[in-house]
């Protein structure tokens, strides 16, 4: 608890100013009016008084009041109390209108830690202030980049601690280059620390090493920062068509805007399995450009694979993650596309493809269609289908033909002529009681779901910004679809329905297991994935209001 004391005499005082002080002013004497050489009543007021608000035992305090005359010429006593008794009083002689400023100086050499209350008088006026004195708050860490971007906005962390036995606040500042850029009045309590963070903008700051640092009343520390050219401001990515051994791929040209990785995805992306696709991710990358970086496959964190290494030509997507967590660890896979998201540009993630050659996988892959044409002929013979289907190679053509002709009368004609499927969604902005919403329109050419996504979507969170899926949907085209939130398979949700306006963003999905379930969830992003275009997913948001909000 902070204690109040009354100074009284045990300052030693030395005032100086226009008057010579007079060395025996008596504690506790009330001042009278005096007279001044014209023998007519001034009336001296306190413009302003400049005292510190707190200091260390034992050291000097200075105290400096302006004192104005609103009458005519006179000369009055000014004097410094403390606790109420006069420890100091100045004879002052002004003109009319004139101001001049009065200093008393004072020794606290004895004094304990603690609050007293001061201030400085005219026979017509006084303004009083409080003087802590206390211990300096100390810097125990002090967190800070060495080299920031121009134009960045620079976050310094410092821990401050209070070594007195009472709470009280000290004034804590951060300077750049010679200045004070920002400071705060802090308060700790007793023997206690606090968390400071400085937010400090670099804007305008030409480019170039500067000192900086924190101080408190008594202590700080001083670092170095570089201001240097900004660095890209979106990511991008070059891989172009190589040969690999089948245990790494090689990406030509990367860009990331901040610290992240490149992962490679396999095909399985192109059906929506943002997850599940990753067969790859590089080191962690600072911030920067970099050409030629390998990535090796089948080791990422949380992910399990059956292979080690790749056995056959394909094409693979490379696509830039961000670090998002601060662990300098991919997590993406292992928070199931929470964490780690892709930077993305447009909405869409940053990728480049390419085709992906393995010596020895075209042998493979014709010795494979050897075994499996074989086992088609046995199999063909079991069934009483013509046995001798693959003693002829050229033959095989036309014999699957038929085949799939007798198993299907022109279904080989109607799947030519089908197409990719489509789907479409309109989520119109509105007003919900934070339960559900509306999806204006859908349309599925499969079937499938329209899930509802939050705008973690756009950081790259696929699988878990989905917080509301409507029932299962045959292929067509539906009005007015209401989506339940917060009730997904395979979802755990910390709230049950909206809190505060924000934009959704509606999906229409694929149902491709046929258990007419939505499994993307669950799943990690492999099954029931969206429909795309342009190898994007499907989406359109909305703006929606939750009336309780």
């Amino acid at each position: 608890m902070i204690r109040t004391r009354t100074l009284a005499v045990l300052l030693a005082l030395v005032a100086t100013g226009a008057i010579t002080a007079q060395a025996g002013a008596v504690p506790g004497v009330a001042p009278q009016q005096q007279e001044g050489p014209t023998g007519q009543t001034a009336d001296f007021t306190i413009e302003s008084l400049t005292a510190p608000e707190s200091a260390a035992p034992g050291s000097n305090v200075t105290v400096v009041a302006v004192v104005s005359n609103d009458g005519p010429q006179a000369t009055q006593p000014v004097e410094f109390r403390v606790g109420g008794a006069v420890v100091d009083r100045q004879w002052v002689t002004l003109d009319a209108g004139e101001s001049a400023a009065v200093r008393f100086s004072a020794d606290t050499d004895g004094l304990d830690a603690g609050t007293y209350t001061h201030g400085v008088f005219t026979p017509s006026d006084g303004v009083t202030a409080e003087l802590v004195l206390s211990e300096s708050f100390t810097i125990e860490e002090f967190d800070a980049p060495e080299t920031a971007e121009a134009g960045e906005t620079v976050t310094v962390d410092v821990e401050l601690e209070n070594p007195n036995d009472f709470n009280t606040t000290q004034e804590v500042s951060f300077w750049l280059a010679g200045s004070p850029v920002a400071t705060e009045d802090v308060t700790i309590e007793d023997e206690d620390t606090e968390d400071v963070t400085f937010n400090v903008s670099t804007e305008g700051v030409p480019l170039g090493t500067y000192t900086h640092g924190v101080f408190t009343r008594d202590d700080g520390q001083f670092a170095q920062i570089t201001v240097v050219e900004p660095g890209p401001t979106t990511a991008s990515v070059s891989m172009a068509d190589q040969e690999s051994d089948g245990t790494t791929v090689t990406i030509d040209e990367l860009v990331v805007p901040s610290d992240g990785y490149v992962t490679i995805h396999d095909e399985s992306l192109l059906d929506g399995n943002v997850v599940g696709s990753v067969i790859g991710v590089s080191e962690y990358l600072e911030a920067g450009t970099y050409e030629n970086v390998t990535v090796e496959l089948y080791d990422v964190p949380g992910a399990e694979f059956d292979e080690t290494e790749l056995t056959a030509d394909q094409t693979l997507v490379a696509m830039p993650h961000n670090e998002t967590t601060g662990d300098e660890t991919y997590d993406f896979v292992s928070s199931n596309g929470t964490d780690d998201g892709p930077f993305l540009a447009d909405g869409q993630a940053v990728t480049d493809s390419a085709a992906v050659t393995v010596p020895g996988a075209a042998d493979n892959e014709t010795a494979d269609t050897e075994t499996v044409d074989n086992e088609t002929a046995d199999t063909e013979t079991v069934d009483n289908e013509t046995a001798d289907t693959e003693t002829v190679d050229n033959e095989t053509a036309d014999n699957e033909t038929a085949d799939t002709e007798t198993v299907d009368n022109g279904s080989a004609d109607n799947a030519t002529d089908a197409g990719p499927p489509t789907a479409s969604a309109t989520l119109a902005d509105q007003t919900t009681d934070g339960t559900s919403v509306t999806v204006t329109n859908v349309s599925v050419s499969e079937g499938g779901y329209v899930t509802i996504h939050d705008a973690s979507l756009l950081d790259g969170n696929v699988v878990g910004s989905v917080i509301g899926v409507s029932e299962y949907l045959e292929p067509g085209e539906y009005d007015e679809v209401t989506v339940t939130l917060f009730d997904v398979p395979g979802a755990e949700f910390d709230e049950t329905e909206l809190t505060e306006n924000q934009t959704l963003i509606a999906m229409p999905h694929r149902e491709n297991t046929g258990n007419e379930t939505y499994d993307f969830v669950t799943s990690g992003g492999s099954d029931d994935p969206p429909y795309l275009t342009q190898g994007g997913p499907v989406v359109d948001g909305g703006n929606v209001t939750v009336a309780s909000a």
